[in-house]
């Protein structure tokens, strides 16, 4: 069994997936810094912090009239595939990735960046069309790639470890149009080993897909737990774990190969609770875990691999409510070693 990517210090801990309900940067700072795995957040309530327009905006002419419009001449694109030096958004669109670095010092920190499969989907060309295509896909990832070299020379001055994880809630849209022939040049083979080959090698490699992790898979592979190990974001409160027992022996696997899990299973609006956020939590992750184990999922494995967290970012939340859930993590690794051990 390979080493896991996940430190035994993060076991349990809380895992922040970007986004926070709130506008003022000073009060998230205060809470998300207490974090044993403190993180890069976006406020997007802030327009210019939007997850495409955060990272669009550094390649000239990319938005019109409010709408991702680009459109990409020849040296354009051999511009950005040619050039290799790092890039980093401005404070304006990413103010925690200069705020939380203040002068502190990290063990762990998180960031996060758009996956390319999801800036190709979010993009338009000037006649209305999805930016869906190998071109593009090779002008997001080089783009990405140098925004990840970016953020990690910005960071390591400040963390010892970081976590990158790439955001990727459109890569379903985008296998669809690969499978119904709408992309003829594009293969989700060739997008998932890109996206892998984004994370520099110093980084602990992370993924976040905000729709049915069940159902990513391919000619009978899962897409996910196929590719490289990582940590992986998943929401267990709308897509609970009911699996079948080759995706569990997959995800055995991933895991066995190093692979982690953040656990989505607090709900992340404020209507997504009808008792406190502790009693949510002790209930939605014994229910993820019987369902896990019920599909064949090794509980050992989930044991010193997981992490806990919300469904997805917390954007439509209140500001109290991303409060409470980040001030009372520091409950959630006893928590999740309690449940956990009725398992065993």
């Amino acid at each position: 069994m390979a080493n896991s990517l996940l430190p035994e210090a993060l076991v349990g801990e809380f895992f922040g997936v970007g986004s926070v309900g709130d506008s003022d940067l000073r009060t998230p700072v205060e809470y998300v810094k207490r974090l044993k795995l403190p993180y890069a957040f976006q406020m997007t309530g802030l327009r210019e912090e939007d997850m495409i327009r955060q990272f669009g905006a550094l390649v000239d002419g990319f938005e019109e009239d409010d709408d991702y419009i680009l459109d990409v001449d020849l040296f354009a694109f051999r511009e950005m595939l040619e050039d290799d030096s790092s890039l980093l958004p401005d404070e304006e669109h990413a103010h925690s990735l200069y705020g939380m670095m203040d002068g502190s010092q990290y063990e762990f920190f998180k960031t996060q960046q758009t996956a390319p499969a999801t800036m190709c989907f979010s993009t338009l060309s000037s006649d209305g069309k999805r930016l869906v295509s190998k071109n593009m896909f090779q002008f997001y990832t080089a783009l990405m790639s140098r925004i990840a070299r970016g953020q990690v020379e910005h960071l390591s001055l400040h963390c010892d470890n970081i976590v990158l994880c790439q955001d990727d809630p459109a890569l379903g849209f985008v296998i669809q149009k690969i499978e119904s022939g709408e992309v003829g040049d594009l293969t989700v083979d060739s997008i998932i080993r890109a996206t892998d080959g984004i994370y520099p090698a110093s980084v602990i490699p992370s993924y976040h897909y905000c729709d049915d992790w069940r159902l990513l898979e391919k000619d009978g592979t899962h897409i996910l737990w196929a590719s490289t190990p990582k940590i992986a974001h998943l929401d267990l409160v709308s897509y609970p774990p009911d699996i079948s027992s080759e995706q569990a022996e997959m995800l055995n696997i991933f895991m066995e190969k190093g692979g982690g899990l953040a656990l989505g299973v607090l709900p992340n609006v404020d209507n997504g609770y009808s008792k406190p956020v502790i009693y949510t939590l002790k209930e939605n992750l014994k229910q993820a875990l019987q369902k896990f184990q019920n599909s064949g999922v090794s509980v050992e494995l989930l044991s010193t691999n997981s992490m806990l967290s919300t469904q997805c970012g917390l954007s439509r939340a209140t500001p109290k409510l991303s409060k409470e859930i980040h001030e009372r993590s520091k409950e959630y690794p006893s928590i999740f070693r309690e449940t956990i051990a009725r398992f065993m």
